[in-house]
């Protein structure tokens, strides 16, 4: 037969469960009736109770949580049971949701946060002061701005301050500065960047302003019209000109009236009694003399600026006729040199008045043969002793010019005479002092251009040019540089100059071994001792000093020849002195190592 066993039901088993459950309020359940099944009976709690058990009471788990959903949730808080006991009620905890914080048992919390422990760095970092006004609120943090300064950002970056220099009290506010000078403060840029830029401006009607400081006030009563002590139209009434000497808030009633060009006039404080100078060169009016006198060198006076038409042309002194009224003195001629005479005569010089109507322009002027004038004083005379119009017995005349000399008076003070001088012209040289110059002319000269000079006749050909009489023409030479004994050659090169000077030096190298050479005959000094070969090498006038690159040469014994090139490896003579022979290396070419004194090297590579 097909045999169960509920364990649950059946209550005299060894395994059954025997009300094991039922005395814990538990409901038993057997999952499988197989009498070869023991022992597999459950104990489950009674809802709303958790847990199970296999054969024996369960231990119930009462999580009042899943109860509670309807206290924390709603709320957005969390819900835990820290004592899930089922024998335990009413302990469950709603909790806050970071960043909020706040809890409570067995209903919900109230929540708050303080955004500023994770804000407040943005603040502080700009001196400001972090607030949180609602901490049951996110998003509502605050920046405050320091006192004395003003200003708040919500939620975001450091708020901009703002620092009304005129309205607040700092240290570098105005304070009361300007109102106790009754001026009127303004800040221009009301931040906290930009301290000390408040001003005081002066209250109408007074003009003025000074930064970070009481204004020193002005008051230009000209201008201004509201004031009790202003000029108003005062000036511009009678067409004046009004100013304000002194424009301090202290000092009024000290405006003045001018009269216009070309009258004269003014006046404190009223309108000017003006006037008016005929004769001035501004004068404009129908009455004005403008230039009637001065044209002619007279006097323009006006007796009276209050009167018109008044003006009065006088001679000039000495001159004592009457002046005329509006018009000119007929005849002011005045012959100057009968007052003034004398001073020109104790000079020995004559006086001359040139215009009689024009005074103080009478003359001094030297006699001939002396030139000079002096207006008004006694003139500097001066003597040219080479001008053609000198006529005096010390004058040149035509002393020089007749012999196509150039005369010069380096001195022509009426105290010099005969110091005039004949110079003759280029190429010629020469100069006499009152007398006709004896002139020469060095036909070597490099500077001589005319059709007997030598040129470059000599110096072309390394010969020195000779003028042994500069005052006779024709008579230079050529003469060959030493050791030559050739005689010069007049007007023209000495021929075959040359002179092979190893003829005398040669001795010099051949006691060394040398050759000698004479690379140009014509110059002194020039021979060489050359090193023979396969030696290189020369000096002039000495002794050379041999050389033997054994690498380079390729026709001596102890020379290298192709023995590095032909297998590839360069040659290199450490000493190329001719005493050293046979010190010429091969080196192997990269990557090879290896060297060899006068001799191919073996090449190897690192590591073979």
């Amino acid at each position: 037969a097909n045999c169960t066993l509920d364990e649950c039901v059946v209550t005299d088993c060894p395994t059954c469960s025997k009300g094991t459950c039922a005395n814990e309020g538990q409901t038993c359940h057997d999952p499988s009736i197989d009498v070869h099944s023991l022992n597999d009976w459950i104990c489950t709690c009674a809802p709303p109770a958790v847990g199970s058990a296999t054969a024996k009471p369960a231990t119930c788990v009462c999580d009042e949580c899943k109860e509670a959903t309807q206290v924390c949730a709603p709320a957005n808080q969390i819900c835990y049971d820290p004592d899930t006991s089922c024998d335990k009620k009413g302990d469950y905890v709603c909790e806050c949701k970071a960043p909020l914080s706040g809890v409570a048992t067995a209903k919900p919390a109230s929540c708050e946060v303080d955004e500023c422990l994770e804000k407040g760095a943005t603040c502080t970092a700009a001196g400001q002061k972090c607030n949180d006004p609602d901490k049951t609120k996110l998003g509502d943090w605050q920046c405050l701005c320091p006192p004395p300064s003003t200003g708040m950002a919500v939620a975001q970056a450091a708020a901009g301050c703002a620092l009304d220099e005129c309205v607040e009290a700092c240290p570098t506010c105005a304070n009361s500065t300007c109102a106790d000078a009754d001026q009127t403060c303004n800040d221009p840029n009301p931040t906290t960047t930009s301290l000390n830029d408040w001003t005081c401006t002066c209250r109408d009607p007074y003009k003025g302003m000074a930064v970070a400081n009481a204004a020193v006030c002005q008051l230009d009563e000209c201008v201004v019209q509201t004031c009790p002590t202003c000029a108003k139209t005062t000036c511009s009434d009678e067409n004046q000109l009004c100013t304000d000497p002194n424009k301090a808030a202290h000092s009024t009633g000290d405006w003045k009236c001018l009269c216009k060009d070309p009258y004269k006039g003014s006046a404190i404080a009223s309108a000017a009694s003006c006037k008016m100078d005929e004769c001035a060169p501004t004068c404009v009016g129908p009455t004005c003399a403008k230039t009637t006198c001065s044209a002619v060198k007279q006097i323009c006076h006006d007796p009276d600026f209050t009167k018109l038409s008044d003006w009065t042309c006088s001679c000039p002194p000495p001159s004592t006729q009457n002046p005329v009224v509006g018009g000119l003195v007929p005849n002011c001629e005045v012959d100057e040199c009968t007052l003034h005479g004398t001073t020109c005569t104790n000079q020995k010089q004559t006086c001359e008045d040139p215009n009689k109507l024009v005074p103080d322009d009478w003359m001094c002027k030297c006699k001939p043969p002396m030139n000079g004038s002096a207006t008004a004083q006694p003139a500097h005379c001066t003597l040219d002793e080479c001008a053609k119009d000198c006529t005096g017995p010390t004058c040149a005349n035509d002393t020089c010019s007749t012999v196509g000399q150039t005369c010069e008076d380096p001195d022509i003070s009426s105290t010099s005479t005969l110091d005039w001088t004949c110079t003759c012209p280029a190429p010629y040289t020469g100069v006499a002092i009152a007398n006709q110059a004896t002139c020469v002319l060095d036909e070597c000269a490099v500077n001589c251009t005319g059709p007997t000079c030598a040129g470059t006749t000599c110096s072309a050909v390394n010969q020195t040019c000779h003028d042994p009489d500069t005052s006779t023409l024709s008579d230079w030479t050529c003469t060959c540089p030493p050791p030559s004994k050739k005689p010069p050659q007049t007007g023209a090169a000495v021929m075959g100059c040359d002179e092979d000077e190893c003829d005398k030096m040669k001795d010099i190298c051949l006691n060394v071994g040398q050759v000698c050479v004479d690379p140009n005959k014509l110059v002194s000094g020039n021979w060489q001792c050359q090193c023979k070969p396969p030696m290189n090498g020369s000096a002039t006038a000495q002794p050379a000093h041999c050389q033997l690159d054994e690498c380079v040469v390729q026709d001596c014994p102890t020379c290298a020849n192709d023995t590095c090139s032909s297998v590839g490896q360069s040659c290199n003579d450490p000493n190329i002195a001719s005493t050293s022979t046979s010190d010429w290396t091969c080196t192997c070419p990269p990557p090879f190592k290896g060297v060899a004194i006068a001799n191919q090297a073996t090449c190897l590579i690192d590591g073979w």
